[in-house]
């Protein structure tokens, strides 16, 4: 008997949990009048971003960037991380710091990837036309396309490496890298 009680409770309790409720409703013109009021008051300015995807100008950034870390100007600081593949195997994790410049690194015991950057300092150029303090006109010139935003994101087609380039007045002021470290 309480077998099946405890069923049909089931049941009703199941029914009515798909009940479904009307929505509620709201008058289009106050909508409106709240995404009005809403944009005007808040501090909230969408970031209109531009995507250029080229793997062989991602290469050439990344093979830039590796050279850049051997510049003996950096202060280092090493950090000891367990291989996540191998037991009793440890990596290094190196930052490299200069003025406000970082850039990070994974260094395994053979070879070493630089997985973040943050640029800021014009002595540090991935090339001719991307290095801080360049015009944004010399850069659609260089990459053959418009530049509507004032950021802009060159990442290869698996989207593992990606270089954020943010302007200010025309003048690019950051150069940001993300890649993807196993």
């Amino acid at each position: 008997m309480v077998k099946q009680l405890l069923i049909i409770f089931g049941i009703l309790f199941s029914l009515n949990s798909c009940e479904q409720k009307e929505s509620r409703k709201i008058d289009d013109g106050r909508l409106k009048e709240v995404v009005k009021t809403k944009a005007q008051t808040s501090d909230y300015k969408p970031v209109k971003v531009s995507y250029i995807e080229n793997d062989s100008l991602v290469f050439s950034l990344k093979s830039k960037l590796e050279k850049i870390v051997r510049n003996k100007i950096f202060a280092i600081q090493k950090k000891p991380i367990q291989n996540r593949h191998v037991d009793n195997l440890v990596d290094t994790i190196i930052t490299r710091t200069f003025d406000k410049t970082k850039i990070t690194s994974y260094r395994a015991t053979n070879e070493e990837w630089v997985y973040y950057a943050k640029i800021v300092n014009s002595e540090f150029e991935l090339n001719d036309f991307i290095k801080i303090g360049t015009n944004k006109n010399i850069l659609e010139k260089s990459l053959g396309q418009e530049i509507l935003n004032d950021t802009v994101k060159i990442r290869n087609l698996e989207q593992t490496s990606v270089f954020n380039l943010i302007f200010q007045s025309k003048r690019l002021q950051l150069i940001e890298y993300n890649g993807y470290v196993d």
